[in-house]
């Protein structure tokens, strides 16, 4: 009677996936931070807020030195984004450019990476507003998805 032997072979491998952090804020100061712990149902003027889960909302003002990049980086939640001056380009996964300049906003939510630069030689100042889950952070640091822009 024979030996059956089974040999299994598990292989290892490790990637490293870089993230790209952000560069040449000058400031970016938390100024009010706040818990929500029951569900939002709100339903007005055919603005509509849904949360099923406790939230924290939390507002940011960041100042942007010339040159300046966030990073590739995605947020959980959303976050409302209003230029107070200056000039940004918001750039998304798939490579595509927006300006935005004072007195204008913009908003960022989903799992998909994006990218913000100030891509001039004045400085930008931007208020963000963000309703995150409950003690999740404000971003994530993703890597790049194969655009030119860092």
């Amino acid at each position: 009677m024979g030996v059956v032997l089974t040999l299994a072979l598990a292989a290892t491998v490790t990637v490293v996936i870089r993230a790209t952090p952000a560069i040449g804020f000058i400031s970016a100061a938390i100024l009010a931070r706040g818990a929500l712990t029951t569900p939002i149902h709100a339903h007005s003027d055919k603005i509509v807020l849904l949360a099923q889960q406790p939230t924290d909302h939390v507002v940011q003002r960041i100042v942007w030195g010339a040159g300046s990049s966030s990073g590739w980086h995605r947020h959980p939640g959303v976050v409302l984004v209003t230029v107070q001056s200056g000039t940004l380009v918001f750039y998304d996964s798939d490579c595509v450019a927006q300006t935005f300049t004072t007195g204008q906003s913009f908003w960022e939510s989903g799992k998909r990476a994006g990218l913000v630069r100030n891509e001039t030689t004045a400085d930008a100042t931007v208020y963000a507003t963000y309703i995150v889950p409950a003690g999740a952070p404000l971003r994530i640091d993703l890597p790049n998805p194969g655009c030119l822009e860092d």
